[in-house]
């Protein structure tokens, strides 16, 4: 009797216990990019293909690989990673939570990460939704970045 009190006991308690975890979806960036405009915070004219001269184009393969063209040359390649997470700086702040890809390069074998957002046909790259002040390690701001770089699907 003790027994099957004790199981039932356990049973409810794992039972109860047991939450939802989120199944928040990383969000799909497969496809053809066309770089449209970067916003920084300084200066805060926009750079564009307009003004720079350079068009871009990242195409991310349902297969992980992904090809960076600059004005229509090959200028680099690799795998990719798509991940999910959160960071909370201290308890009571707010809780971001954000998509991340991981860039391996090809032609470097270095290692690269960003974390992104989809808006409908247009893919944001921005330190900020992970939290960051600024992008260290990444492919997308090579040289360190605090703004976003926005993308249309072609």
């Amino acid at each position: 009797m003790k027994v099957a009190v004790l199981l039932i006991i356990v049973m409810f308690l794992a039972i109860t216990s047991c939450k939802k975890q989120s199944s928040d979806p990383v969000k799909d960036i497969t496809g053809e990019w066309e770089w449209m405009y970067t916003k920084t915070v300084y200066p805060s004219d926009p750079r564009t293909p307009e003004n720079t001269g350079i068009h871009e184009t990242l195409i991310f393969y349902s297969d992980r690989k992904w090809i960076l063209l600059v004005n229509s040359v090959k200028l680099d390649s690799g795998i990719y990673s798509l991940g999910h997470g959160n960071y909370m700086p201290y308890p009571g702040a707010r809780n971001f939570i954000y998509d991340s890809v991981v860039f391996l390069r090809q032609s470097s074998l270095e290692t690269l990460w960003d974390y992104y957002d989809v808006h409908g046909d247009t893919l944001q790259f921005c330190p900020g939704y992970a939290g960051k002040l600024a992008a260290y390690n990444s492919f997308v701001f090579p040289n360190g970045f605090n703004g976003s770089k926005f993308w249309k699907k072609k």
